[in-house]
């Protein structure tokens, strides 16, 4: 994931890419607008394309931009709406599985399959209709590029940022709310696997469809749509989403970190091959911490740090604290290596494309574009109370009980 300055002091991505505003260019040179549904970035065209030498690329892209903007806040809306009734219909969801069987892992394992289809699968299929980007990205698009061995040596960085980030929330929540048992901190994110069974249903979902189909959504059909605006305002946009998605604030805030990464990288690659690995090694750094934290060795250290565990439970407990600190040397590593990286990349011009308005103008825009508005009202409710879902699963209720 290397950039090289040429000889105009231009970022060069290592697929060749110019991806400067071009402060040395010459004045008679724009920025042509093409439409987010052709992938492609704006190209530069001179007084040699375009004899009249008129610049009237501005008021074309800021058009274009407006019309990204609705479609993206349409998508979200959309997307936020049917998670709230999902969330609304879980109760009577739950009711409707244990009524068709008994067994603990079945009811686990449609548990798992009902929140996956309603937060990552049909979002996707909702994202390729609605922002015009193609299913084959699905399997296609995760080509992997020829710097792919850099791209993942920055995994301690990734991990190391998300951990850092995840770890001081963690400690503000519960500070914030006096409750010291990490236990129960982890619990209220994930559901307990009941047997191995599950366990290998919840390393399936965690591990291999979430990364697919939520790289799909936010590094390729968002940041597709926004990239011909900028690549920043695209990564950025891109990771608050990634964030939002996750629901709840334990963990939008390292869930925002790690979008920012892992669109940086998919950016850098021009491809969501690494990014996607890159986050499934992630996830399966959680799951592995989740089943620790859930077995019974750890719940009653943590518990009770006095308590006799059994020659067994021990043997756990050590395996658990030689992971941890492997996982703590990895982040504070890639604490180090980003640091490194973000005083590095000063030396730099931040990459841009749309040269006319700045990322603040543009974000202030998207901000307020009409189906933005009503995506983020959408999403106080499902970062918050879920006033929406609860309202519409007391409405199945009563009209359950009434029949």
């Amino acid at each position: 994931m290397n950039f090289e300055n040429n000889e105009n002091n231009e970022i060069t991505s290592e697929s060749g890419y110019i991806n400067s505003c071009g402060d040395s260019g010459s004045d008679n040179n724009a920025f042509v607008p093409v439409t987010a549904e052709s992938g492609e970035y704006p190209k530069v065209v001179g007084k040699e394309n375009d004899p009249a030498g008129n610049r009237n690329s501005a008021p074309d892209m800021m058009k274009s931009y407006k019309s990204a903007c609705l479609k993206f806040g349409f998508f979200l809306t959309v997307t936020l709406l049917m998670r709230i009734v999902a969330q609304g219909l879980a109760p009577a969801a739950v009711r409707l599985i244990n009524s068709v069987t008994s067994s603990v892992d079945v009811k686990y394992g449609l548990s798992l399959l009902y929140s996956a289809l309603f937060l990552q699968v049909i979002p996707s299929f909702i994202a390729a209709a609605m922002l015009k980007y193609s299913l084959k990205n699905l399997a296609g698009g995760f080509h992997p590029p020829k710097n792919s061995k850099k791209a993942f040596a920055n995994f301690p960085a990734v991990y190391g940022a998300g951990m850092t980030v995840n770890l001081i929330t963690m400690a503000l929540i519960q500070l914030v709310t006096h409750n010291g048992n990490i236990n129960d901190s982890v619990n209220s994110l994930i559901l307990s696997p009941p047997s191995m069974t599950s366990v290998v249903v919840l390393f399936v979902m965690l591990v291999i469809v979430a990364p697919i189909f939520e790289e799909f959504i936010f590094r390729g059909a968002v940041m597709n749509l926004l990239k011909p605006y900028g690549s920043g305002i695209a990564v950025f946009v891109s990771a608050f989403c990634f964030a939002v998605f996750h629901g709840n604030f334990q963990q939008f805030f390292y869930a925002f970190a790690l979008g920012i990464l892992l669109g940086y990288i998919s950016y850098a690659t021009d491809s969501m091959f690494c990014n996607t690995v890159l986050h499934a090694m992630f996830n399966a750094v959680s799951w592995i911490i989740m089943l620790f934290v859930t077995t019974e060795a750890v719940g009653k250290k943590t518990a009770d740090p006095s308590a006799v565990l059994s020659d067994g439970e021990q043997l756990v407990l050590s395996f658990y604290a030689i992971f941890m600190i492997a996982v703590i040397v990895t982040a504070l590593i890639g604490f180090i290596a980003i640091i490194r990286k973000l005083i590095k990349i000063k030396k730099y011009r931040l990459p841009k494309v749309w040269c006319e308005i700045g990322n603040g103008k543009k974000l202030l825009i998207l901000i307020f574009t009409v189906t933005v508005l009503l995506s983020i009202l959408l999403m106080t409710d499902v970062m918050g109370e879920g006033y929406i879902s609860d309202a519409i699963s007391g409405l199945i209720s009563e009209l359950i009980s009434s029949r």
